[in-house]
Protein backbone atom coordinates (compact mmCIF):
# COMPACT_ATOMS: atom_id res chain seq x y z
CA UNK A 1 0.00 0.00 0.00
CA UNK A 2 1.68 3.29 -1.41
CA UNK A 3 2.42 6.14 1.32
CA UNK A 4 -0.17 8.64 0.30
CA UNK A 5 -3.15 5.88 0.60
CA UNK A 6 -2.11 4.97 3.95
CA UNK A 7 -2.03 8.63 5.34
CA UNK A 8 -5.54 9.16 3.76
CA UNK A 9 -7.00 6.39 5.20
CA UNK A 10 -5.20 7.58 8.83
CA UNK A 11 -6.71 10.70 8.41
CA UNK A 12 -9.99 9.71 7.32
CA UNK A 13 -10.04 7.10 10.65
CA UNK A 14 -9.17 10.34 12.60
CA UNK A 15 -12.07 12.48 11.00
CA UNK A 16 -14.54 9.26 12.04
CA UNK A 17 -13.26 8.90 15.72
CA UNK A 18 -13.55 12.59 16.38
CA UNK A 19 -17.01 12.79 14.81
CA UNK A 20 -18.04 9.82 17.23
CA UNK A 21 -16.85 11.34 20.27
CA UNK A 22 -18.59 14.92 19.57
CA UNK A 23 -21.56 12.44 19.14
CA UNK A 24 -21.20 10.98 22.91
CA UNK A 25 -19.01 7.94 21.91
CA UNK A 26 -16.20 7.19 24.24
CA UNK A 27 -14.95 3.77 23.29
CA UNK A 28 -14.19 4.11 19.71
CA UNK A 29 -11.03 2.58 18.47
CA UNK A 30 -9.90 2.39 14.97
CA UNK A 31 -7.98 -1.00 13.08
CA UNK A 32 -5.27 -0.41 10.38
CA UNK A 33 -5.99 -4.35 9.95
CA UNK A 34 -9.19 -4.15 9.43
CA UNK A 35 -9.63 -0.40 8.31
CA UNK A 36 -12.73 0.23 10.22
CA UNK A 37 -13.75 1.80 13.34
CA UNK A 38 -15.34 -0.36 16.88
CA UNK A 39 -17.86 1.58 18.80
CA UNK A 40 -20.47 1.83 20.87
CA UNK A 41 -23.20 3.95 20.64
CA UNK A 42 -24.73 5.65 23.53
CA UNK A 43 -27.09 3.81 25.00
CA UNK A 44 -26.91 0.40 22.86
CA UNK A 45 -25.04 -2.43 24.86
CA UNK A 46 -23.07 -3.85 21.66
CA UNK A 47 -20.91 -3.22 19.46
CA UNK A 48 -20.76 -1.88 16.01
CA UNK A 49 -18.19 -1.80 13.62
CA UNK A 50 -18.01 1.07 10.68
CA UNK A 51 -16.15 0.09 7.22
CA UNK A 52 -14.31 2.69 6.55
CA UNK A 53 -13.67 1.56 2.71
CA UNK A 54 -16.60 2.93 1.52
CA UNK A 55 -17.04 6.41 2.83
CA UNK A 56 -13.08 6.77 1.56
CA UNK A 57 -14.06 5.63 -2.05
CA UNK A 58 -16.73 8.65 -1.87
CA UNK A 59 -14.18 10.91 -0.71
CA UNK A 60 -17.10 12.14 1.96
CA UNK A 61 -16.91 15.67 2.67
CA UNK A 62 -16.50 16.55 6.48
CA UNK A 63 -20.55 18.35 7.04
CA UNK A 64 -21.76 14.89 4.94
CA UNK A 65 -19.50 12.92 7.39
CA UNK A 66 -20.98 14.62 10.50
CA UNK A 67 -24.29 13.82 9.63
CA UNK A 68 -23.54 10.56 8.86
CA UNK A 69 -21.95 9.72 11.80
CA UNK A 70 -24.54 11.60 13.98
CA UNK A 71 -27.31 8.97 12.31
CA UNK A 72 -25.37 6.01 13.38
CA UNK A 73 -25.03 7.06 16.93
CA UNK A 74 -29.15 8.05 17.32
CA UNK A 75 -29.64 4.56 15.53
CA UNK A 76 -28.34 2.13 17.61
CA UNK A 77 -27.04 -1.33 15.70
CA UNK A 78 -29.44 -4.25 17.27
CA UNK A 79 -33.01 -4.04 17.07
CA UNK A 80 -34.76 -4.79 20.35
CA UNK A 81 -36.45 -7.57 19.03
CA UNK A 82 -36.48 -10.97 17.23
CA UNK A 83 -38.66 -10.04 14.58
CA UNK A 84 -37.23 -6.80 14.04
CA UNK A 85 -33.59 -8.38 13.90
CA UNK A 86 -34.04 -11.49 12.12
CA UNK A 87 -34.70 -10.02 8.43
CA UNK A 88 -31.10 -8.27 8.82
CA UNK A 89 -28.92 -10.84 10.23
CA UNK A 90 -26.16 -12.59 8.06
CA UNK A 91 -23.58 -15.06 8.40
CA UNK A 92 -19.84 -13.91 8.39
CA UNK A 93 -16.49 -15.94 8.14
CA UNK A 94 -13.73 -14.79 9.76
CA UNK A 95 -10.90 -15.39 11.68
CA UNK A 96 -9.75 -13.33 14.82
CA UNK A 97 -12.36 -11.52 16.39
CA UNK A 98 -13.27 -10.13 19.93
CA UNK A 99 -14.15 -13.12 22.36
CA UNK A 100 -17.41 -11.46 23.63
CA UNK A 101 -19.08 -11.96 19.90
CA UNK A 102 -21.42 -14.99 19.25
CA UNK A 103 -19.48 -17.36 16.93
CA UNK A 104 -19.42 -21.64 16.38
CA UNK A 105 -16.27 -22.89 14.58
CA UNK A 106 -16.16 -23.41 10.95
CA UNK A 107 -13.31 -24.12 8.93
CA UNK A 108 -10.07 -24.10 10.08
CA UNK A 109 -8.59 -21.51 11.89
CA UNK A 110 -12.15 -19.99 10.87
CA UNK A 111 -15.44 -19.31 12.78
CA UNK A 112 -18.72 -17.82 11.65
CA UNK A 113 -20.00 -15.20 13.12
CA UNK A 114 -23.62 -13.29 12.47
CA UNK A 115 -24.10 -9.55 11.97
CA UNK A 116 -26.55 -7.24 11.99
CA UNK A 117 -26.73 -5.64 8.45
CA UNK A 118 -26.97 -1.93 7.81
CA UNK A 119 -26.23 -0.27 4.31
CA UNK A 120 -23.04 1.26 5.69
CA UNK A 121 -22.46 -0.95 8.78
CA UNK A 122 -22.33 -4.28 10.51
CA UNK A 123 -23.32 -4.59 13.95
CA UNK A 124 -21.84 -8.26 15.47
CA UNK A 125 -24.23 -10.50 17.98
CA UNK A 126 -23.08 -11.34 21.33
CA UNK A 127 -24.39 -14.06 23.31
CA UNK A 128 -25.96 -11.68 25.90
CA UNK A 129 -28.09 -10.33 22.88
CA UNK A 130 -29.43 -13.81 22.21
CA UNK A 131 -31.39 -13.38 26.38
CA UNK A 132 -32.82 -10.42 24.66
CA UNK A 133 -34.41 -11.74 21.85
CA UNK A 134 -35.33 -15.04 23.86
CA UNK A 135 -34.32 -17.04 20.67
CA UNK A 136 -31.67 -19.59 20.64
CA UNK A 137 -28.05 -19.73 18.84
CA UNK A 138 -28.95 -22.11 16.59
CA UNK A 139 -32.02 -20.49 15.90
CA UNK A 140 -29.88 -17.06 14.94
CA UNK A 141 -27.33 -18.63 12.65
CA UNK A 142 -29.89 -20.47 10.72
CA UNK A 143 -32.04 -17.66 10.13
CA UNK A 144 -28.53 -15.56 9.20
CA UNK A 145 -27.42 -18.25 6.57
CA UNK A 146 -31.20 -18.65 5.33
CA UNK A 147 -31.10 -14.49 4.85
CA UNK A 148 -28.27 -15.36 2.43
CA UNK A 149 -29.39 -14.93 -1.28
CA UNK A 150 -27.90 -18.31 -2.31
CA UNK A 151 -26.52 -16.72 -5.80
CA UNK A 152 -27.34 -18.82 -9.07
CA UNK A 153 -24.89 -18.28 -12.12
CA UNK A 154 -26.33 -19.19 -15.61
CA UNK A 155 -24.65 -19.95 -18.63
CA UNK A 156 -22.25 -23.29 -18.57
CA UNK A 157 -18.55 -23.23 -18.92
CA UNK A 158 -17.55 -24.86 -22.38
CA UNK A 159 -13.76 -25.66 -20.36
CA UNK A 160 -13.02 -24.93 -16.50
CA UNK A 161 -12.58 -21.03 -16.39
CA UNK A 162 -12.20 -18.44 -13.06
CA UNK A 163 -14.99 -17.07 -11.80
CA UNK A 164 -14.01 -14.01 -9.75
CA UNK A 165 -16.55 -12.42 -7.10
CA UNK A 166 -16.07 -9.14 -5.57
CA UNK A 167 -18.27 -7.86 -2.53
CA UNK A 168 -19.73 -4.76 -3.05
CA UNK A 169 -20.40 -4.58 1.05
CA UNK A 170 -23.67 -6.23 0.25
CA UNK A 171 -22.91 -9.34 -1.35
CA UNK A 172 -21.02 -11.60 1.43
CA UNK A 173 -19.97 -14.04 -1.01
CA UNK A 174 -17.31 -15.18 1.13
CA UNK A 175 -19.86 -16.17 3.92
CA UNK A 176 -21.69 -18.25 0.72
CA UNK A 177 -18.94 -20.97 1.90
CA UNK A 178 -21.10 -21.39 4.61
CA UNK A 179 -24.94 -22.28 2.79
CA UNK A 180 -24.97 -26.13 2.30
CA UNK A 181 -24.46 -27.55 -1.30
CA UNK A 182 -23.73 -23.95 -2.77
CA UNK A 183 -20.20 -24.47 -3.92
CA UNK A 184 -20.91 -27.58 -5.07
CA UNK A 185 -23.92 -25.86 -7.49
CA UNK A 186 -20.83 -23.74 -9.31
CA UNK A 187 -19.76 -26.85 -11.12
CA UNK A 188 -21.66 -25.90 -14.84
CA UNK A 189 -20.07 -22.56 -14.13
CA UNK A 190 -16.45 -23.45 -13.68
CA UNK A 191 -16.35 -26.38 -15.78
CA UNK A 192 -15.95 -29.08 -13.45
CA UNK A 193 -15.94 -29.72 -9.56
CA UNK A 194 -15.61 -26.27 -8.26
CA UNK A 195 -12.62 -25.71 -5.71
CA UNK A 196 -12.91 -21.95 -4.20
CA UNK A 197 -10.28 -19.50 -2.28
CA UNK A 198 -11.51 -16.55 0.16
CA UNK A 199 -8.35 -14.94 0.59
CA UNK A 200 -9.70 -11.85 2.06
CA UNK A 201 -13.08 -10.74 3.07
CA UNK A 202 -14.35 -9.42 -0.44
CA UNK A 203 -13.05 -12.01 -2.81
CA UNK A 204 -14.15 -15.32 -3.43
CA UNK A 205 -12.33 -17.17 -6.64
CA UNK A 206 -13.73 -20.26 -7.99
CA UNK A 207 -12.11 -22.58 -10.76
CA UNK A 208 -12.47 -26.12 -11.49
CA UNK A 209 -10.35 -29.27 -9.50
CA UNK A 210 -7.87 -30.35 -12.21
CA UNK A 211 -8.08 -27.55 -14.46
CA UNK A 212 -4.52 -25.60 -15.14
CA UNK A 213 -5.98 -22.09 -13.36
CA UNK A 214 -5.90 -24.31 -9.95
CA UNK A 215 -1.72 -23.99 -9.24
CA UNK A 216 -1.78 -20.43 -10.14
CA UNK A 217 -4.58 -19.55 -7.83
CA UNK A 218 -2.77 -20.70 -5.28
CA UNK A 219 -0.25 -18.50 -5.86
CA UNK A 220 -2.95 -15.33 -6.13
CA UNK A 221 -4.94 -16.35 -3.31
CA UNK A 222 -1.68 -16.11 -0.64
CA UNK A 223 -0.50 -12.61 -2.65
CA UNK A 224 -4.03 -11.56 -1.55
CA UNK A 225 -4.16 -12.86 1.49
CA UNK A 226 -0.78 -11.38 2.60
CA UNK A 227 -1.32 -7.67 0.98
CA UNK A 228 -4.58 -7.31 2.47
CA UNK A 229 -5.73 -5.56 5.50
CA UNK A 230 -9.02 -7.87 5.87
CA UNK A 231 -7.15 -11.24 4.93
CA UNK A 232 -9.04 -14.22 5.97
CA UNK A 233 -7.31 -17.31 3.84
CA UNK A 234 -4.75 -18.51 1.76
CA UNK A 235 -6.30 -22.76 1.69
CA UNK A 236 -8.21 -23.96 -1.15
CA UNK A 237 -12.05 -25.24 -0.10
CA UNK A 238 -14.26 -27.81 -1.79
CA UNK A 239 -17.57 -29.66 -1.32
CA UNK A 240 -17.75 -32.73 0.67
CA UNK A 241 -20.45 -35.39 0.01
CA UNK A 242 -22.72 -33.39 2.31
CA UNK A 243 -22.38 -30.27 0.60
CA UNK A 244 -20.35 -28.93 3.61
CA UNK A 245 -17.69 -26.77 2.53
CA UNK A 246 -14.07 -28.24 3.65
CA UNK A 247 -10.27 -28.03 3.57
CA UNK A 248 -8.93 -28.72 -0.17
CA UNK A 249 -7.27 -32.50 0.17
CA UNK A 250 -3.98 -33.05 -1.40
CA UNK A 251 -2.20 -36.18 -0.27
CA UNK A 252 1.53 -36.69 -0.39
CA UNK A 253 2.57 -37.01 -3.91
CA UNK A 254 -0.34 -35.02 -5.02
CA UNK A 255 0.97 -32.78 -7.67
CA UNK A 256 -0.44 -29.65 -5.24
CA UNK A 257 0.45 -31.31 -1.92
CA UNK A 258 3.10 -28.68 -1.14
CA UNK A 259 0.85 -26.09 -2.38
CA UNK A 260 -1.87 -27.23 -0.06
CA UNK A 261 0.96 -27.64 2.64
CA UNK A 262 2.11 -24.58 2.36
CA UNK A 263 -1.46 -22.37 2.65
CA UNK A 264 -2.22 -24.46 5.58
CA UNK A 265 0.69 -23.24 7.24
CA UNK A 266 0.33 -20.01 6.35
CA UNK A 267 -3.26 -19.74 7.89
CA UNK A 268 -1.98 -20.81 10.88
CA UNK A 269 0.62 -18.77 11.47
CA UNK A 270 -1.65 -15.85 10.51
CA UNK A 271 -4.17 -17.15 13.33
CA UNK A 272 -1.26 -17.03 15.84
CA UNK A 273 -0.02 -13.34 14.31
CA UNK A 274 3.16 -14.34 13.02
CA UNK A 275 2.16 -13.74 9.08
CA UNK A 276 4.50 -11.00 7.54
CA UNK A 277 2.68 -8.82 4.97
CA UNK A 278 3.36 -7.14 2.49
CA UNK A 279 3.47 -3.83 0.49
CA UNK A 280 2.34 -1.64 -2.25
Amino acid sequence: MGLLRRIARARLARRVIRCLRRAGVRDARYSTRSFSVRFTAPGDDEPSVLQLGPLLARRIRRRQLDAFVAGLVRNPGLPADWASARPLLRPVLRGEAPDDLLRRPALPCLSEFVVVDHPETMTYVSPAQLTIWGVSADLVFGAARRNLSGAVLHGVASGPVVVRFVDDGNAYWTSHLLLANWLGRLADQVGGVPVAFAPERGTLLVTADGSAHLPGLFAQAEQIFRESARALSPMAYVSDDQGCTVPYAAPPGHPLHPLVRRAEKLLVEHSQGGVTRGGG
